[in-house]
């Protein structure tokens, strides 16, 4: 079983809220504890009757704690600081007024809720908050604590209890906040470099996209051009006029292909109305391009618009090398729909090819056709010989368009 390292990030939010709840439930299980020891005293001292008056500050901060334990947040956790002062000052008065000598031998049972005030932990997810919202508790737990004295009439000694609570708290999140420091100092040139490789890739599939553009649209305006003899014909003028319209308004940046016109009657879908739009096109080139399947597609089998995107430009970018290097007047388009995938069959009775002998900087076969369908999670499979070549696209169907 492999392990799973998490995000430095995420691992920082992960450890400074483990501490923040550690102390939460620290806070939730000394004060009982606190009580109790009031309680023993109390009755040790001959003044169980006060019991009930004493305690209730205990169980007051006891709920507050609970919450800011099952729910930590700004609010709850100024909630607690403020209704810790209040219950503090109170157990300070009640106290002492139930048994003079409850600071005796010293403040100790007198400042546990003080103490307890000193654990409410980070709110934040960073290390930062926890040493911000501490120091707010000490001052917060020590005001009250004086406060509470004071009314009761009495100079006894704070004591060291919630110095200490906040010492250890305040230590603890800035060893991990230094932590932290020093591992982001260790990993940003590794993060530079990240960086930049992710760079790289962006720009790499921008140069593949600008080379699609060029190849579908340019490129194949000069091959039409070079086939054509005398004048233009009216319908050549109109193929070069679409495309001198598509560069105008390409951008690299937007991986859907410019949308097919649709001319066929109603109730026939766009891929469907696509295909045979283009094989109507390609009778201009010389090539015959016969379709069949596509009234097998129906308003179910209608692919997303990227999808159908995808699949028309790269039955063009198909059929334009079967008109420059099959050696043919004929080919064919087979449309059909399996387990939710769609496929789409170029196929050609030329010269046929082999895949190795394509040259690494030939962009019809690499990016105009096989980038295209992988970008929407496709795949291209092509079987060629010395009878013809078929190439077939498939994708999924996707959500409608």
């Amino acid at each position: 079983m492999s392990d799973v390292a998490l995000p430095r990030e995420v691992a920082a939010r992960v450890t400074v809220r483990a501490i923040a709840t550690t102390q939460r439930v620290l806070a939730c299980a000394g004060i009982p504890l606190a009580a109790l020891m009031v309680v023993d005293v109390l009755v040790d001292r001959g003044a169980a009757e006060q019991i009930p008056i004493v305690i209730t500050p205990f169980l007051g901060m006891l709920v507050l704690a609970m919450l800011l334990l099952w729910r930590p947040g700004v609010g709850t956790a100024a909630l607690y600081l403020i209704g810790g002062a209040v219950c503090q000052v109170a157990v300070a008065v009640l106290g002492l007024d139930a048994v003079p000598t409850l600071d005796e031998p010293g403040p100790y049972l007198l400042n546990r809720i003080a103490a307890a005030l000193c654990l409410v932990g980070a709110v934040g997810a960073t290390a930062l908050s926890g040493v911000v919202w501490t120091l707010l508790a000490v001052v917060v737990a020590h005001g009250s604590l004086a406060l509470g004295l004071l009314l009761a009439g009495t100079s006894a000694p704070f004591g060291f209890g919630p110095a200490i609570v906040a010492s250890v708290s305040i230590a603890a999140y800035l060893t991990l906040l230094g932590a932290q420091r020093r591992v982001d100092r260790h990993f940003e040139p590794m993060h530079v470099s990240g960086e930049e490789v992710r760079l790289d890739a962006v720009r790499a599939r921008l140069e593949r996209r600008a080379a699609s553009v060029v190849h579908d649209t340019l490129l194949a305006d000069l091959s039409l051009i070079a086939r054509s003899s005398g004048p233009l014909s009216a319908r050549t003028r109109e193929i070069l006029s679409q495309h001198d319209a598509r560069l105008a308004h390409a951008t690299v940046a937007d991986q859907r292909a410019e949308e097919p016109l649709v001319h066929l009657a109603t109730g026939s879908t766009r891929l469907a109305a696509a295909l045979l739009d283009l094989a109507q096109e390609y009778q201009w080139s010389g090539v015959r391009v016969d379709v069949s399947g596509v009234e097998v597609l129906g308003a179910e089998h209608d692919p997303s618009a990227e999808v159908r995107s995808a699949i028309i430009a790269s039955v063009r970018a198909a059929l334009d090398n079967v008109v420059r290097h099959a050696g043919t007047d004929r080919a064919e388009l087979v449309a059909g729909v399996r387990d939710d995938r769609l496929s789409v069959l170029i196929v050609d009775d030329g010269i046929g090819f082999s895949l190795d002998d394509v040259a690494a900087d030939r962009l019809g076969m690499r990016f105009s056709i096989e980038q295209r369908m992988v970008d929407v999670g496709g795949s291209v499979r092509v079987w060629s010989s010395s009878e013809g070549t078929t190439v077939m696209l498939t994708a999924p169907i996707g959500a409608l368009a």
